[in-house]
């Protein structure tokens, strides 16, 4: 096998070009738009190699490698922010070149310390170079620098597939604001496939033995693909990646696959921007660079006449009655299609101008200031008949089910500090995802919440709660708080997806985002809708949160054991003042039907306020609950507010509550919170021998005062 420092491997050949044309391309736009909101940037270059490519006869020098690439370009938009008299897009750009083979190394050193003269701002680019492997440097970088890094952008060019174990990428990936592009080496994979010394290299690459099973398939394009496609799996699945897309490179002189170039990045800008570069690299179209069939292509028209009709039809199935943004569109199917923007602009247009009115959309344009545009946030309302549907059903379920619907993992860490491999969501995650904005706690004022799972089949709600936290959440909404149903077809493609693959039992939370019974008047309520499905399996469950005392339905319902209704309550002087849905009373009216009913009842008290007189509010509400019903647990949280929330509300009367600062927004000061809760818990630990309590995104520093253990929580959300 050759050295890395051989001469034949430093032949500057037509798709090394273009490998170093797309870094180039998006380094220009990541430089630019991170160094504005992080003045200091980083691109490391895992397999820096050589300087520079020469002629081998002449010895003159072609083309430099990429970290001078990087270096020149710094330098470049350095001096473009001075020509142009604007503050410089970054104070500091920082290259770490690491090369393992010494003779490499040396040529860089030489090549670095020459080109360093040349640069003209010298105080904000700074190069350093280490002699060492990619995998070593990366396990020193993660436990030395971790979570403070800047952003950083990873370029892995390795010759063949030895050098960069999974692990090192996961690594890379874990830590904020980083991105990577790696050269994956498929054909050399591909003919090295089964040979017993390179078993360990292969087990590096790929954490799993699936790579094993792809041995066994004889044909070599089937091989390719599938030894692509198992690595943008475990990126998903096992790195918890967001997005991840690659670019096809075949061989110069060769119409065969000799690498793929493979982006993957957390940030929807990043796969945007990629992904568009890349589709402009190649002259097919197809997101790759063709080797000897790119002269070809070149003298075609790319075809989008054949591409805009299965467009338009995804987009009238996908979004069928909706009302999403332009910006929302890509932004929920970007990563799913192989469309780019241009063309999307095109079918939206077309879908515009369709002489059949169910297959018309209307556009109210926000952003655009004529008829001719359409981006951001111009508002695309989507026709809520489609008769193409049930025809593109069949095949277009095919597509999602293989394609779109996948489930994808991620690690996660408990409350008990171990680390359990979990859902994080299923597909594009707009349906299901786990919610995990809380990290586990660390601090004493930090808060506690289990990352639960939600069943996101709507957004908003129809009862303005002074305080609600959707305030905020969709402040930047069109349709502000008003409920949004999204399609029931979506919903029950994600869900029937989850309940047939995950066999860890989950409750899949219906109430985060919305009132789950606020869509119970039509003609397909979503409790008859929803619960049949869970009832179908017995391993997961469904759980209704809500103000609702609109119970008709929930009665209807047989069997209904894997749902769950949790009534959101308050005291009543409480809700009176800033809630505006139906009476305290009317509510715990509602639970005692549907406990009659045999259904599991939770509730949540929450947010409790302290008003004058509140202890007598709050236990008088106590005593009305047990009454009527005997819940399966209940679930106490303190009033508190999200600065987004707080700026969101028209009312802001409750915010005169607030004293204290969290991980999770202000809070009632600890001293009246442990009041508040230590009086509750007791009451219902004397009077009523109840003592399945938990709180609600509440600090360790409670937890902890209260003499309550938050590593066992059970709290509303969760088993």
């Amino acid at each position: 096998m050759l050295k890395d420092s051989s001469p034949e491997k430093w032949l500057y050949k037509e798709h090394t070009r273009v490998k170093h044309e797309l870094l180039r391309k998006y380094l220009y736009v990541w430089v630019i738009k991170l160094g504005k909101f992080h003045r200091k940037v980083i691109f490391f270059d895992g397999f820096a190699g050589r300087g520079e490519y020469t002629d081998e006869k002449t010895g003159e020098v072609l083309t430099v490698g990429s970290p001078i690439i990087a270096l020149r370009l710094a330098d470049e938009l350095l001096q473009l922010c001075e020509q142009k008299g604007r503050r410089p897009y970054f104070d500091k750009f920082i290259c770490i070149a690491i090369e393992k083979d010494v003779e490499n190394f040396r040529n860089l050193q030489t090549v670095v310390a020459r080109e360093k003269e040349n640069i003209k701002f010298k105080d904000k680019i700074d190069i350093l170079l280490i002699n060492n492997e990619f995998a070593n440097v990366v396990t020193e970088l993660v436990e030395q620098v971790g979570v403070k890094i800047a952003p950083s952008f990873f370029f892995i060019d390795p010759f063949g597939f030895s050098g960069v174990p999974f692990e090192a990428v996961k690594n890379i990936l874990s830590l904020s604001r980083t991105e990577i592009f790696f050269t994956f080496m498929s054909r050399d994979i591909n003919r090295f496939l089964e040979l017993p010394q390179v078993e360990k290299h292969l087990d590096a690459l790929y954490p799993t033995s699936e790579w094993r099973e792809i041995c066994k398939i004889r044909d070599w394009q089937e091989r390719d693909r599938r030894l692509l496609n198992l690595y943008i799996k475990l990126l998903y699945e096992e790195a918890g990646v967001k997005y991840v897309w690659p670019f096809r490179v075949c061989m110069d002189e060769k119409y065969q696959t000799l690498y793929y170039l493979i982006h993957a990045t957390n940030h929807f800008d990043g796969l945007k921007i990629m992904k568009d570069i890349m589709y402009k690299q190649g002259a097919s179209g197809e997101f790759a660079w063709l080797g000897p069939k790119e002269s070809f292509y070149r003298c075609q028209q790319k075809l989008f006449d054949d591409t805009i009709p299965s467009l338009k039809k995804y987009l009238l199935d996908r979004f069928k009655g909706e009302t999403k943004t332009f910006i929302e569109i890509l932004k929920e199917t970007y990563a799913d299609t192989r469309f780019v923007e241009q063309q999307y602009r095109q079918a939206l247009k077309e879908l515009e101008k369709a002489e059949k009115i169910e297959e018309k959309i209307r556009v109210k344009r926000v952003t655009s200031k004529t008829s001719r545009g359409l981006r951001g946030k111009d508002k695309i309302i989507f026709p809520k008949s489609n008769p193409v549907q049930m025809a593109l059903l069949g095949a277009s379920k095919t597509v999602l089910e293989k394609s779109q619907i996948k489930i994808y993992y991620k690690e996660y860490m408990l409350l008990d500090r171990t680390k359990r491999k979990m859902v994080s969501r299923v597909g594009d995650g707009s349906i299901i995802k786990r919610f995990d904005r809380t990290p586990v706690p660390k601090k004493k004022t930090d808060v506690v919440c289990p990352h639960f799972i939600e069943l996101k089949w709507a957004y908003g709600c129809p009862y303005d709660c002074a305080w609600c936290y959707l305030k905020g959440t969709f402040r930047f909404r069109p349709e502000g708080t008003s409920p949004v149903v999204k399609p029931y077809e979506k919903t029950e493609l994600h869900t029937r997806k989850f309940l047939e693959e995950v066999r860890t039992p989950e409750i899949l939370n219906t109430g985060e985002i919305a009132d789950s019974l606020m869509h119970e008047h039509v003609d397909i309520p979503f409790s008859k809708f929803i619960i049949p499905i869970f009832e179908e399996q017995n391993i997961h469950k469904v759980l209704f949160l809500t103000k609702s005392s609109n119970v008709k339905n929930l009665l209807e319902i047989e069997p209904h054991n894997q749902a769950i209704i949790s009534f959101s309550l308050n005291a009543i002087p409480v809700a009176e003042r800033w809630e505006k849905a139906p009476h305290v009373l009317k509510r715990i009216e509602a639970a005692k039907k549907v406990f009659d009913a045999g259904y599991e009842v939770r509730i949540r008290i929450d947010p409790m306020v302290p008003i004058e007189n509140w202890q007598k509010y709050y236990l008088d509400l106590l005593e009305i609950i047990f009454e009527n019903l005997t819940p399966e647990r209940i679930t106490l949280g303190s009033l508190r507010g999200l600065q987004s929330t707080i700026n969101g509300c028209t009312d802001k009367t409750w915010v005169r509550y607030l004293k204290e600062s969290s991980s999770w927004g202000k809070k009632i000061d600890f001293k009246t919170r442990y009041i508040m809760y230590s009086t509750l818990i007791q009451e219902l630990k004397t009077t009523y021998k109840f003592d399945k309590v938990a709180l609600c995104k509440e600090t360790i520093q409670i937890w902890d005062a209260l003499k309550m253990d938050y590593k066992k929580i059970r709290c509303n959300c969760i088993w």
